[in-house]
């Protein structure tokens, strides 16, 4: 039964084993008047521990009341979303609703999930097949991977995903994203996959906000290549750029957004019986992102709270974490590359 556990839920299971034990010892010496020294003895442990758990004068410590205040936020967290966080954004969570008491670490937070069995539900997905098209005309990628931004609407970022659900019809979601807050700043739902889908999320995001002028950045789908969105652009004062052909990565932080989004909805939303419902259930998932999902780079702060923050003028820098794993990788192929180099070369 231990097997394969976490060690916190074994030691959990192990101390829930020992009270039973010490509730089975009390119950026998009540009812048959066994001898409490003799069934220590057969149960392996000290009678002076059995005796200390029923002493009427023992009072729970401050550390076990500060965890069952804990674990009763945890438990109702993980009830109202399907357990769809894991230990940090759990952390974070419980961290909002408890500012009132000292801060709570992931560790203790870990342990308390571990005990009663709370961990993050989130599905995996199938990358899905497009076709390539054509491009009317292309830009060069200018944002090139910087996706740091030092104030709102500096840089957007848009693209397309499709969003299934079980025996109903494909759900294709166009999101423009500031790089600033990871805010969605215009979003539009349709049942095709056309250049209309693209114009309602961009008007979307232009009707938030009429003044702004950011870098546009995009894949090369054909409803960015188009010659009349590319003018529309221009008429608004943005720069567009566009990712290379096959680097996904260089549209990365609109790619990410997207399968998190994707997870959360089939977390939060599993059971929807129309395409209605699905709609639906894709709105909530992205107004349960802008207001209640915390972000470990916003120091627990929402998207949705540091765009309120950046809208009074406060703005806060929050740049991207490097990513050291990604770092070394890049630099082996970089190296590799020059190898290979100097042997033609030689």
């Amino acid at each position: 039964m231990l097997a394969g556990q976490p060690k916190y839920r074994q030691a959990a299971i192990r101390r829930r084993w020992k009270l039973e034990t010490y509730q089975l010892i009390h119950d026998c010496h009540q009812k048959y008047n066994w001898k409490i020294d003799l069934m220590c003895k057969w149960a392996k442990i000290a009678r002076s521990a059995y005796y200390k758990h029923f002493d009427p004068q023992r009072q729970s410590s401050q550390r076990e009341e500060r965890d069952k205040r804990i674990e009763a936020k945890i438990i109702a967290i993980a009830k109202s979303n399907h357990s769809l966080f894991g230990t940090e954004k759990m952390t974070m969570a419980v961290n909002r609703q408890m500012s009132d008491e000292r801060p709570i670490y992931h560790k203790t937070v870990y342990r308390l999930m571990c005990i009663n069995g709370i961990s993050s539900q989130k599905p995996r997905y199938q990358k899905p097949k497009f076709k390539h098209t054509t491009p009317e005309k292309t830009v060069e990628n200018k944002l090139k991977r910087e996706f740091n931004a030092s104030k709102p609407n500096e840089k957007w970022c848009t693209d397309i995903t499709e969003v299934v659900a079980p025996g109903l019809p494909k759900a294709y979601l166009c999101t423009v994203l500031d790089l600033y807050d990871r805010y969605p700043v215009g979003y539009a739902i349709s049942k095709h996959n056309d250049t209309a889908l693209v114009q309602s999320a961009y008007e979307q995001a232009i009707q938030a906000y009429p003044t702004a002028h950011p870098l546009f950045h995009s894949d090369r789908g054909f409803q960015f290549t188009r010659a009349p969105f590319q003018n529309q652009l221009k008429k608004q004062g943005m720069m567009q750029s566009m990712s290379r052909v096959g680097c996904c990565i260089d549209n990365g932080p609109m790619e990410g957004w997207q399968g998190l989004i994707k997870e959360m909805r089939v977390v939060l939303h599993s059971q929807v019986a129309s395409y209605d419902e699905l709609n639906e259930s894709i709105c909530k998932t992205i107004d349960y992102y802008i207001n209640q999902d915390p972000q470990k780079r916003f120091n627990g702060l929402t998207a949705g709270e540091m765009r309120q923050e950046a809208m009074k003028g406060n703005i806060k820098n929050c740049p991207i974490a490097p990513n050291h794993r990604i770092e070394k990788y890049w630099q082996e192929i970089h190296e590799k590359k020059i190898k290979e180099a100097k042997k033609i070369l030689s």
